[in-house]
């Protein structure tokens, strides 16, 4: 199915200049997220850097009071006695998380855009609307598809559930929810003796039960919109290795000097260095990551401001096509600088050496280019 729309030039002009104003909010927003990302990956590789030089290793039993406000690292047996049961299956265990899984097979509405600058300015939107079906654990509304021939149910049979135990320990200590939820490696649970007949009314369809998986519906092979897979996995007791600040008879998050949290987790038995390790490259990710949003809300900022320009030369679109390439050039190289300054700004408070240095090589670089450029010649001297 296709939808074709058409934009006059004087609605489209009417957009570019209001999308001025969400320009300078996107180009404000990038600064303050500049300011704040430097800052924040700064502090935590201090955070880290603080608890790596200051944490102990401590057993997991008996506890010793002589260490509480301490960092500790510790290593044992997560476990709980709390019983975990989904009553959809009927399924009961000791564990520290039960996770159900459901999925529905339904319809899903793609939307494909194409536009075509006019002669006059206007806008022609042709968009094209396909439509197949996926597992989707959420309910997908039909009733917004373009093409209403293509109808999913409205109702969700079951849904997916995840049970956290509210009482785990490791040794004498009992874990706080913030490291219960970092427990995160899954067994999938044996539905070998789940009631397929008694499912199946509740459900009235066939249930059939394919490498720990619940199908309901008439066949796996070749499924129909609304049937459903069912799968169910259990955080069961393990080893883990945990940094924390100890608080009694429980760990808590570790308030660093340089003003960030600390409290990590890893599966199994992990040394202190590989833990700490790991955080730190999360960190240096996350902080590039964050860099490289910054910078496309800079240029996409300053592309938001020029747009005008491009749309009233789209009178002629040979015209607007190549007044939008020069101006989205421009944006481009305004906002990479803008950004490169902001950076080396927010280096100030943070890597005031490293701003310095940075800075300096840069001035460095344009003298000698602009000691390296021709010498313009003399016409006067040489008549002499």
């Amino acid at each position: 199915m296709q939808e074709v729309t058409v934009k006059s030039w004087g609605s489209r002009l009417k957009d570019a200049f209001a999308g001025i104003l969400f320009g300078f909010v996107l180009i404000g927003v990038a600064i303050y997220l500049i300011f704040w990302n430097e800052r924040h990956g700064f502090n935590m590789a201090q955070s880290l850097a603080e608890v790596k030089k200051t944490l102990i290793s401590v057993p997991a039993s008996p506890i010793d009071n002589k260490n509480n406000l301490r960092v500790v690292y510790l290593t044992g047996l997560a476990t709980t006695t709390e019983q975990l049961k989904d009553s959809l299956l009927d399924i009961q265990l000791t564990a520290i998380a039960l996770i159900r899984t459901v999925e529905m097979y339904q319809w899903q509405e793609e939307e494909k855009t194409r536009t075509e600058k006019q002669l006059g300015g206007s806008e022609r939107t042709v968009k094209t609307y396909t439509y197949k079906k996926i597992w989707s654990e959420n309910l997908i509304n039909s009733s917004q598809f373009k093409e209403t021939t293509y109808q999913n149910p409205t109702t969700m049979p079951a849904k997916s559930q995840h049970q956290m135990s509210s009482h785990v320990t490791l040794g004498d200590f009992t874990l706080p929810p913030s490291l219960i939820e970092k427990i995160t490696l899954t067994t999938p649970v044996d539905l070998s003796k789940i009631n397929v007949d008694k499912l199946g009314a509740q459900f009235n369809k066939p249930v059939k039960l394919t490498n720990d998986e619940l199908y309901i519906g008439q066949n796996s092979q070749t499924p129909q919109v609304g049937d459903l897979k069912i799968s169910v996995a259990a955080v069961l007791p393990q080893q883990v290795s945990i940094i924390a600040q100890q608080t009694g008879t429980t760990l808590q998050p570790y308030q660093a000097a340089a003003g960030e949290e600390v409290l990590l987790l890893s599966p199994g038995q992990e040394s202190t260095d590989s833990m700490i390790k790991k955080a730190q490259d999360e960190n240096r990710m996350i902080t590039w990551v964050l860099r490289f949003v910054t910078l496309l809300m800079m240029i996409s900022g300053f592309a938001l401001l020029m747009r005008p320009l491009s749309v009233l030369a789209d009178v002629l679109p040979f015209l607007g096509t190549l007044v939008g390439f020069g101006t989205g050039l421009i944006a481009a190289v305004i906002g990479f600088c803008l950004w490169t300054i902001f950076l080396a700004i927010a280096w100030f408070a943070t890597r005031p050496l490293f701003a310095l240095g940075l800075l300096v090589i840069v001035a460095l670089v344009i003298y000698l280019f602009w000691k390296s450029r021709p010498e313009k010649v003399d016409n006067n001297a040489d008549r002499v």
